[in-house]
């Protein structure tokens, strides 16, 4: 062998310990073993740092993970509770109404924010009373309006007629005061008009034409009080629902958010907390204890827990652990492999997987996921 090739050699197994570095935490020996994430919590106690069984997980080009399996994992806490089960509702550029979109959204029953309760049930519902006038014969106290709308507000001199125009875009809340009346004068007659005095989010009074058409849902009472918690959806709601996000101790952290979801149903479930080992960024996860994914352990779990970058994550989870287990997050779909043999999806199956238990049976894979 040449020198020069040799160098070429030794370059490339240096790049490849560069790579290796990098990769996962210096010094991890991964157990033979694999086991499932239940299997894990039963036999060691967290954190554990462990890598996952990527050849099982199958990934669209077109809609990848939001964290990367290639890296070790912290399995930092366990936790069970109950959760809302939720689509995100979004406005369609084209009609300029809401719509729901394909994103699925999870609420723990401990989430710190408060919701409002609408009397439809689905962004579709025809419960919509289609006049501001409808809303104050049916005594109204509080409404959305699901189309865009303008109103007249009302001046700080009550005694000249200052009325400004003002536009509001769907999903704005208001709370009802009272029903008016006004007049004006034409060439042949004085005529009296209908308002309905409503106060807007940010307590400016306003007026709304009875004739103004439009879209409007009305906001439930729960024993005078409008806001309701989860804890609160979940032991007493009917669903489906839609509900309006008005507050919490943090910004949701949904990338595309209306403030409006239909809840679908709720349901328990025993999750892990844990976090991406990466030194140029950490990431937080949920998963759930009953998902297919196998793990390898790191048999110098207690060794590695001094590695910097170990550390670090350890660090960010107590730091972060509770507030991140108790807010909102997406539910993201995967498809897992099971057995030793995968045979090919078909197209039309790929975008949500197999539909079936005999599907699943039938190419081999289910559907898993995360949240996150």
């Amino acid at each position: 062998m040449s020198g020069s090739v040799r160098k070429k050699t030794r370059l490339r197994q240096a790049v490849a310990r560069q790579e290796s570095i990098r990769e996962e935490p210096k010094k991890a020996q991964w157990s033979n073993q694999e086991y499932t994430t239940e299997e894990i919590l039963k036999q060691f106690s967290l954190p554990q740092i462990v890598k996952c069984n990527q050849d099982s997980v199958r990934i669209r080009s077109d809609s990848p993970l939001p964290i990367n399996f290639g890296n070790p994992l912290v399995f930092y806490d366990k936790r069970t509770v109950r959760k809302l089960l939720a689509k995100n509702i979004g406005i369609d550029a084209v009609s300029n109404k809401y719509h729901e979109i394909n994103d699925t959204i999870v609420i723990p029953a401990d989430y710190e924010g408060l919701f409002l309760r609408l009397q439809s049930r689905t962004c579709k519902d025809n419960t919509c009373f289609r006049s501001i006038e409808a809303m104050a014969k049916n005594n109204v106290r509080a409404f959305l309006n699901m189309t865009k709308f303008t109103a007249f507000r009302i001046g700080e001199n009550v005694t000249t007629n200052d009325y400004t125009k003002v536009d509001y875009t769907p999903g704005s809340v208001f709370i009802v005061d009272s029903v008016c009346t006004g007049t004006s004068r034409t060439r042949k007659d004085v005529v009296q008009h209908s308002y309905l005095k409503c106060k807007d989010e940010k307590d400016v009074q306003i007026l709304i034409p009875f004739h103004h058409p439009g879209e409007f849902s009305e906001v439930l009472a729960n024993n005078n009080r409008m806001s309701v918690n989860s804890e609160y959806l979940i032991a007493n709601q009917k669903f489906p629902m839609v509900v309006r996000f008005i507050s919490s101790k943090q910004k949701p952290r949904l990338k595309s958010f209306s403030g409006l979801f239909t809840l679908i149903d709720s349901f328990e479930e025993s999750t892990v907390i844990g976090c991406v080992l990466n030194p140029s960024g950490f990431t937080m996860f949920e998963l759930p204890v009953s998902s297919p994914l196998s793990f390898h352990l790191a048999l110098n779990n207690q060794e590695m827990n001094q590695h910097p970058v170990v550390k670090n994550a350890l660090k960010l989870c107590e730091a972060k652990n509770k507030l991140y287990a108790k807010d909102m997050k997406y539910k993201f779909k995967f498809v897992h492999r099971i057995g030793e043999k995968c045979s090919i999806v078909p197209e039309e199956e790929e975008d949500d997987g197999p539909t079936s238990a005999l599907d699943s049976a039938r190419f081999g894979v289910t559907i898993t996921y995360l949240y996150i």
